[in-house]
């Protein structure tokens, strides 16, 4: 599912970062850095959501970025920081899609897990839409 240069960008969640580690090496992958850093905003986005936390009440989730080959980045001007309201469970904000595009160019890409089809991506996933996309079924 991969190419030689890609560039695999995954969300994981701080109680879950060792496993989501794990799973980035036994891919083939090899961690870079935090691509982007959700500031989650409570509904109305005019102030911050507080989930409940294992230690401290989270409200920041991690998109880790990993690299397989020699990848190009296309632009030095994206910014890590995403600052926007928590929607459905586990649904992330629909501006990471345009910023991944502007780091690495109008290139291929696949959205694993994905909820909706995104114009550009292929998306595969249990709740993905059925028409131009992969859907899993079990």
């Amino acid at each position: 599912m991969a190419a030689e240069d890609c560039v695999l960008l995954m969300w994981a969640t701080y109680p879950m970062m060792r496993e989501a580690l794990f799973l980035i090496d036994a891919w083939g992958f090899t961690y870079k850095s935090i691509a982007f850093q959700w500031v989650k905003q409570n509904r109305s986005g005019n102030g911050y959501f507080f989930g409940l936390g294992r230690w401290t009440r989270g409200n920041t989730e991690p998109c880790l970025l990993a690299v397989k080959g020699k990848p190009k980045r296309a632009s030095n001007a994206v910014s890590q920081l995403i600052m926007s309201p928590i929607r459905e469970h586990s649904r992330k904000p629909d501006e990471v899609r345009d910023r991944i595009v502007e780091l690495l160019g109008d290139l291929p890409r696949i959205e694993l897990f994905a909820r909706e089809a995104a114009p550009g991506w292929d998306c595969w996933g249990k709740e993905a839409p059925i028409n131009g996309v992969f859907r899993y079924d079990d």
